[in-house]
């Protein structure tokens, strides 16, 4: 145990010596970490907008006409609870009537119609479509075709490939991208490690010399070098984070109205992780013999 506080000890120590390394090394990493933040940021809010606003598919499904409306009502409480849907509105055979007159206007003489509707039940679904497999949208369509009572379901061919087509793209190119990103700081972190501590390979050498154990010697350098990493990290997302605050509130204003999300949780704490890591791993290995 006195081992180990030796060589922790010897690793802040290192820092202190040569605070002008570490503070480059912490830098490249940092502003490295900025900017594949920056891009990952963009890529997940790209990602969102294309799953919130397109990578969707709608279904308009008609009832029979006079169909229960206590049953059309339970069905549409079973739809809105299928797989895959976010969004459901039903209209009533009233209801529809009154759509239809608001979207014709006043120009039109409905009174020959008389107190009922002659108009069927209708609903309105949105699926998420969750791939470019067009099994998904089509079991949804025949389920929706299989409820008791409905007359016929209608889907957009165009909405539909626009839905699977960007979801596509989330899958070829968004993530191919972010995984490029992630190897980009483990790459930046290992080599900003190494080339932080290869210049004091003296130090190393003398400690072998005396007769150091191996874990002894490395261990103040993967240590040191995992500080100086969390440390870049930590830099380099807090800003990225604080130009988030500040572009959102000036992005979400007329007539932008852009809404800037910040880098999720889990990748921010998997970007610091991996900066960590990999720092340590360079600093482990520009210890060796």
């Amino acid at each position: 145990m006195t081992l180990f506080k030796r060589a922790l000890s010897r690793a802040f120590t290192q820092i202190v010596r040569s605070p002008g390394l570490h503070a480059m090394s912490a830098l490249a990493l940092g502003l490295t970490c900025f900017l594949a933040g920056a891009f990952g940021m963009f890529l997940t809010n790209l990602d969102e907008y294309l799953q919130a606003h397109q990578g969707h598919a709608q279904f308009q499904i008609y009832w029979k006409p006079g169909s229960d409306l206590a049953a059309v009502r339970k069905q549409w409480d079973a739809i809105r609870a299928m797989p895959g849907v976010d969004e459901f509105v039903g209209f009533t055979p009233d209801q529809a009537l009154e759509s239809l007159k608001k979207s014709l206007g006043t120009g039109f003489d409905f009174s020959w119609m008389g107190n009922v509707s002659p108009l069927p039940a209708t609903g309105l679904a949105s699926l998420r479509v969750l791939s470019e497999d067009m099994r998904q949208p089509q079991i949804f369509l025949e389920r929706l075709k299989a409820l008791p009572g409905v007359d016929k379901v209608r889907i957009n061919p165009m909405q539909l490939d626009v839905a699977t087509a960007l979801r596509g793209l989330s899958v070829t190119a968004l993530i191919p991208l972010s995984l490029s990103l992630s190897l980009a700081i483990a790459v930046v972190a290992y080599l900003a490690a190494r080339l932080c501590l290869e210049g004091r390979r003296a130090e190393v050498e003398i400690m072998r010399l005396v007769g150091a154990q191996e874990w002894f010697v490395r261990l103040p350098w993967a240590v040191s070098a995992a500080m100086t990493g969390l440390a870049g990290a930590g830099a380099g997302l807090a800003a990225l984070r604080a130009v988030q605050f500040f572009l959102s509130g000036v992005l979400y204003e007329p007539p932008l109205w852009i809404k800037l999300g910040p880098l999720p949780l889990e990748e921010t704490a998997a970007m610091a992780l991996m900066a960590v890591v990999m720092s340590a791993l360079g600093g482990w290995l520009a210890a060796r013999e």
